[in-house]
């Protein structure tokens, strides 16, 4: 992942195909392996949403070039924090032009943007050689708020 990572290590790397059809998987493998991480269950839902968002614009840039390279992606459980790197190979070309025209909505951008407000930590960069490096963390939060000190005593 990131060079901040520390000696955080993969816990889980896969590899599919840029099949639409895949991606309820991944969403499935995500949440299974974020709970054995200790994430809290509103960290993994918006985890299962960010990789999801992220895979689905990688397939769109893989389909529109027609290439089939495999989706990689790295689940990272780190002492304070859950990780995610999503790796396509899928050409500059294929993301289209730098901007939405004719009304047009990019897709890369606005996939990237509903990742940005669910993670705490997006990051974006190019491969060498061509292709896409998505990575995000979410931080473990201290748990479930116990108000029963804020709330009023009940009534008798």
């Amino acid at each position: 992942m990131d060079a901040d990572a520390g000696a955080a290590l993969a816990t889980v790397r896969l590899a599919f195909p840029p099949e639409p059809r895949l991606l309820g998987t991944i969403r499935l493998v995500v949440g299974i392996v974020a709970r054995k991480a200790g994430m809290g269950a509103e960290g993994i839902e918006d985890l299962k949403v960010a990789v999801s968002e992220t895979c689905a614009v990688a397939v769109g840039d893989l389909a529109r070039s027609g290439r089939q390279d495999p989706i990689e992606i790295d689940l990272v459980d780190a002492a304070d924090r859950f990780g995610i790197e999503v790796r396509d190979r899928a050409p500059a070309s294929a993301q289209g032009p730098a901007g939405p025209g004719d009304g047009e909505v990019d897709d890369r951008e606005l996939g990237l943007a509903l990742v940005g407000a669910l993670v705490d930590d997006l990051k974006t960069a190019t491969l060498d050689g061509g292709g896409n490096r998505t990575s995000f963390w979410l931080r473990r939060g201290p748990g479930p708020l116990d108000l029963s000190d804020a709330l009023p005593p009940p009534l008798t």
